[in-house]
């Protein structure tokens, strides 16, 4: 997994060659531990910059893909360069917070050996949640999505059932690390299927009437990679073009992936593609439903993430604030675009006033992109996939253009929460010059 390539001039003491491997390798090995993770590349190079200060190096450069890591340390006379690629491509919130609490509170001096034992330990903690809790949390979610897709008590009832499947075979063969793009069409066909199968039960005897099978695409919305397509975008805002379309490419593989799940299943059993109507409820409860659901959902997503449960639950209360006010925002004649970009923005800038009053325990990451995540046009993608697979151009390109306008919006929403709030993202600096910053600046 670790291809390295080491250099010194003439004269050097062995020992220091030695010390440099050392202190070199503990700072690969917070940023591979940071990248499984799936943290951003600026958080990746930033951290490990703090780290190379501390542990005695004058210089440290990475260059950062998604797989991959080239880094080149410098002490004295010698230099070591490393390149490392890890297969793992996880998210885990909770670690990242870790790992940032780790950096943010380097003492001026550490020794490599102290550190990698720190790093160790951190990267040896069991999972925060087992498969069949998070299941539960995906099962959740969908069913909040499904009820803010304009379902009812009967779509939201089986999307419960048919999500909590699909996640759970997620995670069995995500921990036999099977190809990611397999997964997602494996646990889309299972979870579309188990929609489509459960209805057709209950409208062959004529419990329920035919109208309630478009709700299926809510079911494969615990498949939308949200997270990494979130710190995709805040990668290119950033400048950070070999990560950020890296990842963004990931995101889309694994989009198609399940949009094939969702025309598969579609073209079998000729399911109807359009939006159902809006239920009819008295605006105030009907108000207090979207403030519910968009905290289920982002509460959900948020432990798919493997966010702490103090995390999960404000970043629920943020997008309980924010996620309602946009659908209305919507309703009023806002174009999509505009309400999800404010939405967004209001969301980052909520996380940032939120993160610093729980000290280093929770990251600004963790609550921002899971409350923004229930903005993220799941439906409206599967939708346009699946009218370009059946040959219905119009309509493809009419979802498919309004879902990048939403795409965009959502990292322009972020991003300039950031611009507004945080001076490391109004000035570029290098990551030698960030490392020197007063510790937090990174979080």
């Amino acid at each position: 997994m670790n291809d390295t390539i080491s250099a010194a001039y003439r004269g050097s003491n062995p020992s220091e060659h030695r010390l440099l491997m050392d202190q070199s390798a503990v700072v690969m090995k917070l940023g591979l531990l940071l990248m499984q993770s799936g943290a951003s590349a600026y958080r990746v190079k930033s951290s490990m910059s703090r780290l190379a200060r501390a542990v005695g190096l004058d210089e440290h450069h990475a260059q950062i893909s998604f797989t991959e890591i080239s880094t080149t340390s410098y002490s004295g006379n010698n230099f070591r360069t490393e390149v490392a690629e890890t297969r793992i491509k996880g998210i885990n919130a909770f670690k990242i917070d870790v790992l940032g609490d780790f950096v943010s509170s380097l003492p001026e001096h550490i020794s490599p050996i102290q550190a990698s034992a720190t790093l160790d330990r951190i990267g040896a903690e069991k999972p925060l949640y087992p498969p069949c809790l998070l299941a539960l949390a995906a099962a959740f979610a969908c069913a909040g999505f499904a009820f803010l897709n304009r379902g009812g008590i009967i779509e939201c009832a089986v999307v419960l059932l048919a999500a909590f499947a699909g996640q759970l075979l997620r995670s069995t063969l995500a921990h036999k690390g099977m190809n990611h793009a397999a997964i997602w069409l494996l646990c889309g066909l299972l979870s579309a299927g188990l929609y489509v199968g459960a209805m057709s039960v209950l409208i062959a005897p004529g419990l329920i009437g035919d109208n309630h099978l478009v709700g299926f695409i809510s079911s494969v919305l615990y498949l939308v990679p949200g997270f990494p397509l979130v710190t995709g975008l805040l990668d290119l805002f950033r400048m950070d073009f070999a990560a950020g379309i890296n990842r963004l490419t990931y995101v889309m593989l694994l989009l198609v992936s399940a949009s094939c799940a969702v025309w598969l299943v579609s073209t079998a059993f000729d399911l109807p593609l359009e939006q159902a109507a809006a239920p009819h409820l008295a605006t105030w409860l009907l108000v207090l439903a979207q403030v519910v659901a968009s905290f289920v959902a982002a509460f959900g997503f948020a432990m798919l993430f493997s966010a702490s449960p103090l995390a999960c639950f404000w970043a629920g209360v943020i997008a309980a604030g924010v996620n309602p006010a946009r659908i209305w925002w919507v309703e009023m004649g806002w174009a999509p675009h505009l309400a999800v970009a404010t939405a967004v923005f209001a969301a980052g800038v909520l996380s940032e006033i939120l993160a610093p009053a729980f000290g280093r325990r929770v990251s600004r990451v963790s609550l921002s992109v899971p409350a923004v995540v229930t903005m993220v046009p799941g439906v409206s993608f599967y939708m346009s996939m699946a009218h370009f697979s059946n040959g219905n151009i119009s309509a493809a390109l009419e979802s498919f253009v309004q879902v990048l306008f939403i795409f965009m919006a959502l990292g322009m929403g972020l991003a300039f929460s950031r611009l507004l709030m945080d001076p490391d993202w109004r000035y570029d600096r290098d990551t030698q010059d960030v490392a020197s910053l007063p510790t937090g600046h990174t979080r």
